[in-house]
């Protein structure tokens, strides 16, 4: 009797690399197809490392804003910053690169504005100010400082 080859275990960085991969080409399609492929793949990947989620939830808080779903955005910023600290601890050259220009912030800000969670959008303006995000954030922290 033959044995059964061992199942292939990928590596957190290649988890990522394939989870961007497919969100570029099924944002090809459009905002509707990319939610469903990231719907999919939060769905079917039970076993799917935290660090990876944190950018999975980045990417769909970034595609729910695009179409307008507000609360669904809100939602996934809060499972980015839920997972944030595995992304820290598993990926954290990556996401040193990729936190300047992730969505979680500044889509954040911008849902929680727009469901009239204010304090809430200031306290992600501290939050990106804290990891230094630079001068845009202290910016929009200042104009939010009346919600203090």
């Amino acid at each position: 009797m033959a044995r059964r080859p061992e199942p292939v275990k990928k590596s957190i960085p290649d988890i990522l690399a394939d989870l961007r991969a497919g969100y570029r080409e099924a944002d090809i399609v459009g905002s509707a197809a990319a939610l469903k492929y990231l719907e999919r793949t939060q769905e079917g990947q039970h076993s799917l490392p935290n660090a990876v989620k944190c950018f999975l939830f980045d990417l769909l808080a970034d595609t729910r804003a695009k179409l307008g779903d507000w609360q669904g955005c809100d939602d996934a910023v809060k499972g980015a910053l839920a997972n944030l600290a595995a992304a820290e601890t598993d990926l954290g050259a990556e996401l040193k690169r990729s936190l300047p220009t992730m969505a979680i912030f500044e889509r954040g800000i911008q849902a929680r504005s727009e469901l009239g969670d204010f304090h809430g959008a200031l306290e992600l303006c501290d939050e990106a100010t804290r990891r230094g995000l630079g001068a845009h954030f202290e910016a929009k922290r200042d104009s939010l400082d009346w919600a203090r």
